[in-house]
């Protein structure tokens, strides 16, 4: 009578390693942090894939589009319409939300090539409050603005879904409007930016 191996005697060492990985996969959707970073990182491949599209039709903003108050950080109340004539970043996200996880790295590759561009403001805004928003950027090492929103949006920029980002240019144009996790470090974008600022 033959010896007969048992299921793990049998598996091949790739085999092994897939089983473990997704029986550990398994055990981290039974948590709400796992499911988090497992949310962030799938969304993290899938905005790498997702490159934002300039708009076919433009939406120009009325004055009072502008009229959005926030707080930043220090809890100081800004008004979006004070950066009118410049190239507005609006990114709608939230802690909870793997999509807006997800893309963050790319929107911090963004933020680091324009940060010191006067022309350029980035609006990364949450309805969550400031101290979870900063610890969720102090924790991620993320350095770009956080604002909490303090009235609703503008019509312009009311929207269901986030992550939400908007793209506005210099002349006061909603060019982009992108739904999902995108890719917003890619070098298409950069030149975009630099186009809407002119």
């Amino acid at each position: 009578m033959k010896n007969k191996k048992g299921y793990w005697e049998r598996k091949s060492l790739f085999g092994k390693i897939s089983d473990l990985i997704f029986v550990i996969f398994i055990i981290a959707l039974l948590f709400p942090q796992g499911r988090m970073a497992i949310g962030g990182f799938v969304n993290n491949i899938k905005a790498k894939l997702s490159t934002p599209a300039k708009l076919s039709h433009e939406i120009s903003l009325a004055p009072e589009d502008y009229n959005w108050v926030l707080t930043n950080e220090k809890g100081e109340q800004v008004n979006l319409q004070d950066y009118k004539g410049k190239v507005l970043f609006v990114n709608l996200w939230a802690t909870w939300c793997p999509p807006c996880v997800g893309e963050m790295p790319e929107i911090q590759k963004l933020y680091d090539i324009f940060k010191n561009d006067d022309n350029v403001r980035f609006f990364m805004i949450s309805n969550e409050n400031t101290t979870k928003t900063s610890h969720f950027k102090q924790q991620n090492g993320y350095t770009f603005p956080i604002y909490t929103a303090r009235t609703n949006p503008p019509a312009a920029f009311a929207t269901r879904s986030i992550p939400t980002t908007f793209v506005i240019s210099k002349s006061g144009k909603i060019v982009i409007k992108k739904t999902g996790a995108a890719n917003w470090g890619g070098k298409k974008m950069q030149e975009m930016i630099r186009d809407f600022g002119r």
